[in-house]
């Protein structure tokens, strides 16, 4: 019988102390359909697994069918956010990394799950139909977690994280004296492997 509060279908997901001191709260945890769970063994790091041709993503659950590319594994997802993680390999972020917004100004909406590591970043808009389809018009940037603000939505989707995940205006932020700037699907490619993750030329915030 499903513990009060969770219907069928879910169930909670109690995480372990970190060896750091660090404690995560119980999350309420949607299987997606056709969940493989342990069954498919997708540990975090580099190289990602290969799935149909395909580098597989640490937050990305695996169906009886193949790939399930459009859900989220929602307790990785929320584990990458309060732990600084990066959604793509699964491992600690540096201080900076990146994130994909849906305009390229202060206050948009965050569209990744959580921030991703420069390397990881290129690998996701090379290969992730949505990331990657300029037409979209996703706009990247660099950012620490002083420049996240996360707000709490019903946005429906039970296996999303509860937070939408928000730029924090550069003013508010402890270094409000920043240029912030914002890369294309085209820069974010033309970047060269190995150099930092600082960004190139790009398009200055007005």
């Amino acid at each position: 019988m499903p513990a009060e509060g969770v219907r069928p279908g879910q169930r909670i997901v109690h995480l372990r102390d970190r060896d750091d001191g660090l404690r995560m709260k119980d999350v309420v945890y949607v299987h997606p359909p056709h969940y493989k769970g342990a069954e498919f063994q997708n540990p975090a790091g580099l190289p990602r697994p290969l799935v149909a041709g395909l580098p597989f993503p640490w937050v990305t659950p695996m169906g009886d069918g193949g790939p399930l590319f459009r859900e989220v594994e929602r307790i990785r997802a929320e584990l990458c956010r309060r732990l600084w993680g990066c959604q793509v390999c699964g491992d600690d972020l540096d201080t900076m990394a990146w994130v994909a917004l849906e305009r390229p100004e202060d206050g948009s909406p965050v569209i990744t799950s959580s921030a991703i590591h420069g390397t990881c970043l290129r690998l996701a808009v090379r290969h992730c139909p949505v990331l990657g389809d300029a037409a979209k018009g996703y706009a990247f940037t660099e950012v620490s977690e002083d420049d996240i603000t996360a707000v709490g939505e019903e946005n429906g989707n039970e296996r999303a994280p509860k937070a939408r995940w928000y730029l924090r205006p550069v003013a508010e932020t402890p270094r409000p004296d920043r240029v912030r700037t914002f890369l294309t699907v085209a820069q974010v490619l033309d970047r060269p492997q190995g150099v930092s993750d600082t960004p190139g030329p790009a398009t200055p915030q007005a």
